[in-house]
């Protein structure tokens, strides 16, 4: 079209481009108007050389060398430093990198001295991750989510954390093991707990004289050392009175305690008695058991899923709730100064994260007529109708937890998520169908907002905003970083996990860990 360039019939042609000569070697040419106006592009026979390049920008100024927009994301630009290459969407964007199948995909970095000083690499073959930097590997994540990391790895100090792997096994708490002795000071007592405390019934000693009774517990074997300490009496002793308590003739599931006195006479009156089977093997000192039927017994170790197992009795309605520790001074209901789990406040405007890993019963292979709760709540019921501001995942098979249809849930088969603000519930069914010996890794995160994001198995999901006076049950959310509305503020929520039994039978529920952390102040 050169030729055409000063003659008449170049105004038919002005729309047309055109270069200064023909395009026939691998030089390039600078590609011109139809009036011989410099353009943004040059080409040769092998390749094409623009200055900007938009697709799908629908006659807008890219914002960097290639601009890939499907629907613009709004008033947003790319920034300066990164705006070589720019692909945007109103909703979510991304580039895909495809390999063989013993391939690796890569992104590299490099300057004028390396051009590899830095890359990231997948590696199809065994499916890991690796992240090199100044031209060495730095860091790997295989498929099972192991990181391997050459070289020192520091948390952030803006944060406080606490963690539990129940490296000790959690029992009842003191308080929650009182057991008084009915119809005569000779009555067996009954209690299968690791720490029990006996009120006996009222009898009076005479000089050198003695009562003693059994104590049936499970949790006691033929080589068990058992501690048997005289805590208190109903009436004042005499000064120079003496009574001692001793637990004998050890025997598997009892032994016999004994209270004598010398040669004082002591009149009617009941002994307060701290029993503890084996002292020497330490409970958990921040956390413990109750529920209704709960026992030490059968709390374990799991030998298939690493962590602590917590099984039901066998009656209906029988729980087990594992909770922070009230207090490790005997009965007392002081809770100062027991445990951080308890004592410091992971309040919701502290961007508080509680991290859980269960797993569903992996011994009998059963995940029908149970309830499953975990997450923040104000009390440790499993009824979400009880606490006024709660965040915690659920799984009931019936709606009958905490009464006759007081906990309706959309699907019961399915996981929910609930959160409550001032006494209004709202209810996410996540869609996730509970199954047997299955682990799930659960997380709820509180922003700088006090809005939660919650993720079950490190993928996350969104949450309604949809109360249930609205819809009974709960809904599903579509877009999966939907987070909740802002939680109360000062809310003093503790973090629970539990199982309950909905029929009669044994049930039961491993705990891997808890940790949960917050910001300083």
């Amino acid at each position: 079209m050169a030729d055409l360039k000063g003659r008449s019939i170049a105004s038919s042609y002005k729309n047309l481009l055109q270069s200064s000569s023909e395009i026939s070697s691998t030089n390039l040419k600078q590609i011109q108007s139809g009036s011989g106006n410099g353009l943004a592009m040059k080409l040769s026979t092998d390749k094409a050389v623009f200055t900007k390049v938009g697709i799908g920008n629908t006659g807008s100024v890219p914002d960097g060398l290639l601009h890939i927009m499907s629907t613009s994301a709004g008033t947003v630009t790319a920034n300066s430093l990164a705006d070589e290459a720019v692909l945007e969407s109103s909703g979510s964007s991304g580039l895909s990198i495809l390999s063989g199948l013993s391939s690796t995909g890569n992104v590299y970095f490099g300057d004028a001295n390396d051009n590899d000083a830095g890359r990231i690499s997948y590696d199809h073959s065994n499916d890991s991750f690796s992240f090199t930097t100044n031209g060495s590997t730095s860091m790997t994540l295989d498929k099972n989510s192991n990181l391997r990391v050459n070289g020192t790895v520091s948390q952030s100090e803006d944060r406080y954390r606490l963690e539990e792997y129940f490296h000790q096994l959690p029992y009842k708490d003191i308080q929650t093991t009182e057991v008084t002795q009915t119809g005569s000071a000779t009555d067996t007592v009954t209690s299968n707990t690791k720490h029990v405390r006996i009120t006996t019934y009222a009898n009076d000693l005479a000089a050198n004289d003695f009562q003693e009774f059994q104590l049936t517990n499970n949790m006691i074997h033929t080589k068990s050392h058992v501690s048997a300490v005289l805590v208190d009496t109903s009436a004042a002793l005499a000064d120079n009175a003496m009574v001692n308590v001793m637990a004998y003739d050890i025997a598997d599931g009892n032994c016999k305690i004994r209270v004598s006195n010398g040669g004082v006479d002591i009149a009617s009156m009941t002994f307060e008695i701290q029993v503890t089977v084996d002292p020497h093997i330490d409970s958990n000192p921040n956390w413990a058991v109750k529920g209704t039927n709960s026992i030490d017994i059968y709390t374990k170790y799991n030998t298939a899923i690493a962590g602590a197992v917590f099984q039901t009795v066998g009656s209906d309605n029988d729980q087990v709730i594992i909770y922070p520790k009230i207090t490790s001074d005997g009965n007392s209901t002081n809770l100062t100064n027991t445990s951080p789990w308890r004592n410091i406040n992971f309040y919701s405007q502290y961007q508080t994260e509680l991290n859980v890993a269960i797993a569903t019963d992996n011994i009998s292979n059963n995940i029908t007529n149970q309830a499953i709760w975990a997450g923040m709540k104000l009390s440790e019921v499993g009824s979400y109708a009880t606490d006024a501001d709660q965040a915690y995942f659920l799984y009931a098979t019936d709606d009958h937890l905490g009464g006759t249809d007081a906990s309706p849930l959309t699907t019961n088969g399915n996981l929910h998520f609930i959160y409550s603000i001032g006494g209004t519930d709202y209810i996410t069914d996540l869609g996730i169908t509970v199954t047997a010996s299955t682990v799930y890794k659960l997380r709820i995160a509180f922003d700088e907002n006090r809005k939660i994001s919650v993720f079950v198995n490190n993928i996350q999901y969104g949450l309604t905003s949809t109360p249930t006076t609205t819809t009974a049950g709960g809904v599903t959310e579509s877009v999966s970083t939907t987070k909740s509305l802002a939680m109360t503020s000062g809310a003093q929520l503790i973090p629970v996990v539990a199982i309950q039994s909905l029929e009669a039978a044994s049930k039961y529920l491993s705990v891997s860990f808890i940790k949960i952390s917050r910001t300083l102040s």
